[in-house]
């Protein structure tokens, strides 16, 4: 709040007007008869209401107000309620200067209009329906979403609940807590792409909603707000919110422990405040390893030490809470390994050795890449936002410490994020989800460089987004010459259009949003829609090449042509496993000479799959079976005289039967197809 003072006639009337100045702020002019004394007084009333802090009071030229740019992180107050007109009729009763009282920041008790909330709630209804409202357009592909959903079908569907199955057999290559969620959502809703993806989708939009919490704790309402719009809008995290793996989840827990830690670390935070943040850390660390392994713990650790000894001071080390939060830890993860190790004695090597120590250092699994994998999908997938997100990483790496703060913020997030990078970069197993985690963080120093750098960072960032949709306009042209291998080539023709609609729909954004720089919330509002939805375009649009990752069409081929298969009649899988083929079967398959992803299973249960041979002989004896198979083994068992009948088949894979299925059954078995 600031008073401006100025020598005038004094106007026997009150009055108040509107004025906006700067960026976007909103501000009041309250103009009153007055005798021409006591302003200090008036400045130190008010100022008490305020906790006795204000700014500065200046006097200025008659009737005049001098326009400044603010670039202050609070946000300026609307319109006055019934606190602010108390104020103003003491201007009027004792004072009698013309005097002019501005309004920067609302006292307490000042509150936003009803009209500024509705605009916020429309807001924030349709950033909802974008967010979850086309989870089910898309057929689940394979593998992950497949896997994934499979693995909560089998657990809602009275299976174990602490050992997880996939295809009847054990599962032990990841913790359960998304199971545990997804097969919780399946009983409650039901079993449809919606229900699947439900899990990552909340997941995903509860870290944008944490991403602005944080923000504003640390940097300032603007800047949390700006950070929460880039989050919204980046790329690989709006992908990954709207697809099934198990990545989105652990990412919001990561987020969440190192936002807790950071806010235990502030300045002036008392010791109750500490220890309930700190707690909130290691919960959050408990449940990122419940949700994919002992990356929950150990991305944390790295960023903590990486921190300590850039700026060569322990002393945060004290302020962990070790014993409490350890025990929380323990509380929340040893149960579940515990039982499943009495369960399942090879669990812990598998586990803990073939599937953290082994994948980090061997290149067994087959994800290889190069040093620099992560740059590229880094430049990739924090687009529209790329560079904005390598300044604020710079700045925040190398920004001066602020004296009355505990812990530089700045410098441990932009730590943070090259630690993930830097470690998974060293890792023999390379995926781009690996990197997800780094997102949230990277919002935050972004949003925090937005607000403090003003519209100069705002322009760069909106020629960043117009950019990118120049380049993917271009890219819609260059792609389909490209010769694609067999499970694209048939949708990137199909896949061009919506492409040039995301560039289309980014332009626009970017173009209206540079009509209002002046205004940066605004101008970031729209320019984060516009990314947003040109980016679940390009997710949604993915669907064209459902025919080469999912079997939901060659099952509903086979459900028009022959009707509903019977679910007690045998149902092999030769020489592959399509994990989309149990969820639209609603049922288990029998493997026959395959392993891979399975194999811990089968060995735990070998009588869980059958070799050719049993399966010849298991053929020709059965009354009645089915048998899904790649074109080359169908060409070859057909031509050794096994008996069979086409069900439906696709460039991938034939669906055959022993015998044709009887007409009756058309008519009387309930379907099974999502």
């Amino acid at each position: 709040m600031r008073l401006h003072r100025t020598e005038g006639k004094p106007g026997g009337r009150f009055a108040s007007r509107r004025t906006g100045y700067g960026a976007g702020a909103s501000r009041f002019r309250v103009a009153a008869a007055a005798r021409g004394q006591g302003a200090d007084r008036l400045y130190s009333r008010l100022g008490a209401q305020r906790g006795g802090r204000l700014p500065r009071y200046r006097s200025g030229t008659s009737g005049q107000l001098r326009r400044r740019r603010h670039d202050d992180l609070d946000d300026p107050i609307p319109t006055p309620n019934r606190a602010m007109r108390r104020a103003r009729r003491r201007v009027r009763s004792r004072w009698g200067a013309h005097m002019t009282l501005v309004v920067d920041r609302a006292p307490p008790g000042i509150r936003a209009w009803p009209a500024r909330r509705l605009r916020l709630g429309a807001l924030a209804a349709l950033a909802l329906l974008a967010w979850f409202g086309t989870l089910e357009y898309r057929e689940l592909f394979v593998p992950d979403e497949g896997r994934y959903a499979e693995i909560a079908r089998e657990m809602a569907s009275g299976g174990d609940w602490i050992v997880p199955h996939l295809d009847g057999l054990r599962y032990l290559e990841k913790p359960p807590l998304q199971y545990w969620a997804s097969a919780t959502i399946f009983r409650l809703l039901g079993e449809d792409e919606w229900t699947a993806r439900l899990w990552p989708a909340l997941t995903g939009f509860l870290g944008v909603l944490a991403v602005f919490l944080t923000g504003s704790r640390l940097f300032g309402r603007r800047a949390g707000l700006l950070a929460a719009l880039l989050a919204a809008s980046t790329l690989e995290y709006v992908v990954l919110s709207q697809v099934l793996t198990l990545d989105m989840g652990l990412t919001l827990f990561l987020s969440a422990a190192v936002f807790s830690f950071l806010l235990a670390q502030r300045a002036g935070v008392d010791a109750a405040r500490r220890r309930a943040w700190m707690l909130g850390a290691w919960t959050m660390m408990g449940l990122a390893v419940l949700s994919k392994g002992l990356i929950g713990v150990v991305l944390p650790a790295l960023a903590l030490a990486a921190y300590v000894a850039v700026e060569r001071d322990a002393s945060v080390l004290r302020r962990l809470h070790w014993v409490p939060g350890l025990a929380v830890l323990v509380a929340l993860t040893l149960p579940w390994f515990a039982a499943v190790q009495w369960r399942v004695p090879e669990f812990f090597d598998f586990f803990f050795v073939h599937e953290h120590v082994a994948r980090f250092a061997l290149p067994d699994h087959h994800r290889p890449g190069p040093w620099y994998y992560f740059i590229g999908i880094f430049a990739l997938g924090a687009a529209p936002w790329t560079a904005l997100y390598a300044a604020a990483v710079y700045r925040g790496a190398t920004r001066a410490p602020e004296p009355a703060q505990a812990l530089n913020a700045p410098r441990f997030l932009a730590l943070y994020a090259l630690v993930v990078v830097v470690f998974f970069s060293a890792s023999k197993s390379k995926l781009p989800a690996y990197i997800l985690p780094i997102f949230p963080a990277l919002a935050l120093l972004g949003g925090r460089e937005l607000a403090v750098r003003g519209s100069c960072a705002l322009r760069a960032a909106l020629v960043s987004l117009a950019a990118a949709a120049l380049l993917l306009a271009a890219s819609a042209f260059a792609l389909p010459p490209v010769e694609w291998r067999a499970e694209l080539a048939g949708g990137v023709a199909h896949y061009a259009p919506w492409m040039l609609a995301a560039a289309a729909v980014a332009l626009v954004a970017a173009w209206s949003a540079q009509r209002l720089v002046g205004r940066r919330l605004r101008a970031m509002a729209i320019a984060a829609a516009g990314a947003l939805g040109a980016q679940l375009l390009l997710v949604n649009g993915a669907q064209v090449f459902a025919d080469g990752f999912s079997t939901e069409r060659l099952m509903l081929e086979v459900e028009r042509r022959w009707g509903a298969l019977d679910r007690d009649v045998p149902f092999y899988s030769v020489e592959l496993y399509d994990q989309t083929l149990p969820l639209h079967l609603g049922r288990t398959l029998t493997l026959v000479d395959y392993r891979d992803e399975l194999d811990l299973g089968l060995r735990l249960q070998p009588d869980g799959a059958l070799d050719l041979g049993a399966f010849r002989r298991a053929w020709t004896g059965a009354a009645q079976a089915y048998a899904v198979m790649r074109p080359a083994r169908f060409a070859v068992e057909r031509a050794g005289g096994l008996p069979m009948t086409v069900l439906a088949q696709d460039a991938r894979y034939v669906i055959v039967a022993r015998d044709a299925p009887q007409l009756a059954d058309r008519r009387t078995r309930p379907s099974a197809v999502w």
